[in-house]
Parts: C-alpha cells; structure tokens; sequence
C-alpha cells in the first residue's frame, strides 16, 4: 500500500478557489478515495492543504496522477501562475 501526497502551498488571495477546484474535481472522485486536509502552522506564507490518497500500487498512483495531477497543474499554470506551488511525494506503507 502506498500513500501519495500533493502539498499544494496557495496566496491566501485565492486559496478558496483552489480549495473549490480540489473539492469539485478530485476529493469528489467516485474512483479514487482522497482526503483533503489543511495543514496548521504551516512554515510557508500563504495556505497548504494536502491532498492524500493511499493507493496499492504504483501502477494507481501514476492513473491518479494523469487523472487529476495534471489538471491541477494545467490550472495552475494557466491561471494561477506564481500564486499557487505545489509537490508530491510517495510513501510506502512498512506494516500493514
């Protein structure tokens, strides 16, 4: 089983419109199950939220990616440049 993490770090200007975007397009998802959390005491300026989701295989992290990564980074890019970063990691559960 493997734990796949987007941190998505946004302006606090238009933070609610990404939270939206998430919400409407990925935590609502009927094929993958996602949390959506916000961290608290974040280190960065702005909001980070955190879209998890565990999966059990890599094969289903690479199909989550293509169908909601990059839509995400394709609004991203396209309208919200230098207001919204964000990264993914990959982790691996030891015990399950």
């Amino acid at each position: 089983m493997f734990l796949y993490n987007v941190s998505v770090i946004a302006e606090e200007t238009i933070h609610h419109e990404i939270v939206s975007w998430i919400e409407d397009n990925i935590v609502q998802s009927q094929k993958f199950r996602v949390h959506l959390l916000e961290m608290l005491q974040s280190p960065h300026e702005g909001m980070t939220y955190c879209i998890q989701v565990v999966l059990p295989s890599e094969e289903h992290i690479t199909d989550f990616q293509q169908v909601h990564l990059i839509p995400l980074q394709q609004l991203i890019s396209e309208s919200y440049k230098d207001k919204v970063f964000l990264f993914d990691s990959t982790m691996k559960y030891l015990k399950k």
